[in-house]
């Protein structure tokens, strides 16, 4: 373990700005504002044109007001001068002091004794002398800046030649950060943001020590360089494994067309070779790395079209199968960006340990009652790119689906919908048995629903299939030569369900009634059996079992109802759907288990602060579980939360992923997190930190441990001037 041992360079304080993100509000136009003075005692030298104000002095005018014990205020210039329990409110800005002398409409002067606090930014600046240069300007030959209260704030800096511009920057010399009343850091220079929108600076630098990667620093800098557009640049500098360069470029065209661009370059100074110089740096499961130019594109973008089209793009090109194992964490990690993706465009990426990376283009068009989508789908194999070796991943080049809803056929009894699909596959290379080639498939499907009574819906509904084939000449398994095939197939199914309820009257805090629903279903499925030996092999569709099936389903709904302030609000308490089918058959030919597992979904939420989601399929023959999905999750009203998620499949898989998060105090909280393949009896990745919060500054401090690699980090925010550390 290369422990984290240094200490925070001291350009690091040079370097911390970074963008925020909303502009202040204009002032009004000082020649249209008029002064009001209110005080014990006032007097006026008519030929001076001089107010002279004593005791509970108050002026007022626009958004400014000035309180002391005494003022003489200048009635043609508008300068006033200010002495005894100063107190001086403008716009975002308040100033305290023994002494003023300030021109109200320029809104410049000197401020003597003083405190300047800035709301907007919870920002204090305090000094002797602090001279306000101009409406968003200050000025202290000799001062402090804090975000903290108080005479003794928890951090300050102290420094000479202090100058501060709202929506700019602050600068100052000779600067020192104490820590209470103890110095801890000297620059003889230091910038910081004081700004709350969005600006070209550098951001938060991120610093982390690794086993795999030795010290590292990460500093981005953001460009913006429109209201509509902007990239942030990273360099990435490990001591073990070189620097890392990265652009992130985002755009917004409009509310429903946007696109994110990241890439990564870095001339790694390792190889993954197996050897014993570099085994550290290879991964079980994945070939040897013999390459050092190692990359990362991903984008998303999506994009309104002519003609009420809308588009989807998604790409993931990667250099090798260890990249995204060596960079998960990160600015520029796989973690990072798969955060991104799916909180900005509701759909993810592929999983770091996946070597087969997803490429589409999506085109869709959506109708009253009809969907067009035109598909581009490329899987980009990593290891047989790398390798060079035959290739035979499978492509759809394009995939054009065409289909409808559920609708009725004229004023007739009789409902109707179709999917129908059209595919072009391609391999790069190919076999005898994995041909490239066309395939259309059309299934209509017509329905007849009705009712036996009020209580069982009958819904019986027949569908046809036409599937057509034609692709590269290849020697069928029966000995023959094709290149066209086509298949017609039928199903039949029969629906019937009923549904019955009780409302139950409750008298506690969450509800009022609570209603409980249960629905039995049964399902009837036929399929004949079709001679599908000679038919191209290109997914699911191209072989359709016989089936000749009966499925039961039992679906319990509880859903409350609370009155609040005269409206009726609902909640779905909980979701239960218990089914499982029985195969004939199977039962007619040799009687061998025709059940099949039974499984159970459910999801519940009793109380708002709990939430349980499960799915488990139980064997009837083996009596046992053989697959289990779960997630737990409970929250409180402190900010303590316990989320657990485990994954179960008899045989093969058994993981589990814990956090636990408590909050200590109101200002300290501690998490700790785990993650375990108890199949393979091996830890995955352990986690434990701390994080104390502050009014104005934050402190996080983690440990991370996994069979690959350690990392210490942590990450220090001085609230109102900018984070140093690792995020």
């Amino acid at each position: 373990m290369k422990y984290l041992v240094f200490q925070i360079p001291l350009a690091l304080l040079i370097l911390v700005m970074w963008p925020p993100v909303y502009a202040a509000g204009a002032l009004e136009d000082p020649e249209a504002v008029s002064w009001n003075i209110s005080a014990s005692k006032v007097t006026y030298d008519d030929k001076k044109q001089l107010y002279i104000a004593q005791d509970d002095v108050i002026i007022t005018g626009g958004d400014t007001r000035l309180e002391a014990d005494y003022v003489e205020f200048d009635n043609k210039t508008r300068d006033a001068r200010a002495k005894g329990n100063v107190l001086l409110v403008s716009g975002e800005d308040t100033v305290t002091c023994n002494a003023m002398q300030l021109n109200l409409e320029t809104e410049t002067g000197t401020i003597y004794d003083g405190t300047v606090f800035m709301s907007e930014n919870n920002f204090y600046i305090k000094g002797n002398e602090i001279k306000k240069t101009g409406q968003k300007t200050y000025r202290s030959d000799k001062g402090t800046i804090t975000s903290c209260p108080g005479d003794n704030p928890d951090w300050k800096i102290s420094g000479r030649d202090i100058k501060v511009t709202i929506e700019g920057y602050g600068l100052a010399s000779h600067a020192t950060l104490w820590l209470k009343k103890a110095p801890a850091l000297y620059t003889p220079f230091v910038a910081f943001p004081v700004k709350t929108k969005r600006q070209t600076g550098f951001l938060v630098p991120r610093i982390a020590s690794s086993d795999r990667k030795g010290m590292e620093y990460e500093q981005p800098f953001f460009w913006a360089i429109s209201r509509n557009q902007d990239a942030t640049l990273y360099l990435d500098h490990m001591t073990d494994r070189g620097t890392k360069s990265g652009i992130q470029y985002r755009y917004i065209l409009d509310e429903n067309s946007r696109g994110t661009i990241m890439y990564d370059y870095l001339k790694d100074d390792k190889l993954g070779e197996g050897t014993e110089e570099n085994s550290e740096y290879s991964y079980d499961g994945t070939p040897d790395r013999t390459n050092t130019n190692r990359y990362w594109f991903r984008m998303k973008a999506d994009q309104e079209l002519p003609f009420d089209f809308t588009g989807k793009l998604d790409m993931d090109v990667v250099s090798d199968a260890d990249y995204l194992r060596d960079f998960k964490s990160g600015y520029t990690g796989f973690e990072s960006a798969q955060d991104y993706f799916e909180n900005n465009f509701g759909r993810s990426i592929d999983d770091y340990d996946d070597t087969t990376r997803e490429n589409t283009l999506n085109l869709n068009r959506s109708f009253s009652s009809y969907s067009l989508n035109l598909n581009l789908e490329y899987y980009d194999n990593v290891i047989k790119r790398r390798d060079g070796t035959e290739d035979t991943t499978l492509h759809r080049l394009p995939s054009v689906k065409f289909s409808s809803v559920k609708q009725r056929i004229a004023s007739s009894p009789f409902l109707f919908d179709f999917d129908s699909t059209y595919d072009y596959f391609h391999r790069k290379d190919t076999t005898d048995s994995r041909i490239r080639g066309n395939r259309l498939d059309v299934h209509p499907t017509v329905y007849m629903p009705f009712s036996i009574g009020s209580y069982l819906k009958v819904e019986p509904y027949a569908g046809v299939r036409e599937t057509a084939w034609y692709t590269d000449e290849y020697e069928t398994p029966s000995g023959g030569t094709e290149d066209y095939f086509t298949r017609e197939m039928y199903d039949l199914n029969l629906d019937l369900s009923t549904m019955v309820y009780k409302i139950y009257t409750t008298d506690n805090a969450y509800a009022d009634k609570i209603k409980h629903e249960i629905t039995p279903e049964i399902e009837y499925t036929y399929i004949p059996e079709e001679d599908q030996e000679d038919l191209p092999q290109f997914d699911k569709i191209d072989t359709i079992g016989r089936q000749n099936t009966v499925k039961w389903i039992l679906t319990n709904r509880f859903i409350s109802r609370k009155q609040v302030n005269g409206k009726n609000v609902y909640n779905e308490l909980a979701w239960i759907e218990l089914y499982q089918t029985f195969d004939i058959n199977t039962h007619k030919e040799d009687g061998d288990e025709p059940f099949s597992d039974i499984t159970l979904e459910a999801e519940l939420r009793p109380v708002r602060p709990l939430r349980i989601k499960t799915e488990a399929a139980w064997s009837p023959y083996s009596n046992e579980i053989t697959t289990h999905e779960s997630l737990l999750k409970l929250t409180d009203k402190r900010g303590d939360y316990l989320k657990a998620e485990y994954r179960y499949e008899r045989e093969n898989k058994e993981t589990l992923l814990g956090t636990v998060n408590i909050q200590i105090t109101r200002r300290l909280s501690a998490y700790y997190s785990v993650e375990e393949d108890i199949f393979a009896e091996e830890n995955i990745e352990n986690e434990i930190g701390i994080l104390m919060e502050d009014e104005c500054w934050t402190l996080q401090v983690s440990y991370s441990q996994t069979p690959d690699d350690r990392e210490i980090s942590f990450l220090v925010e001085l609230h109102g001037i900018g984070a140093f550390g690792n995020e």
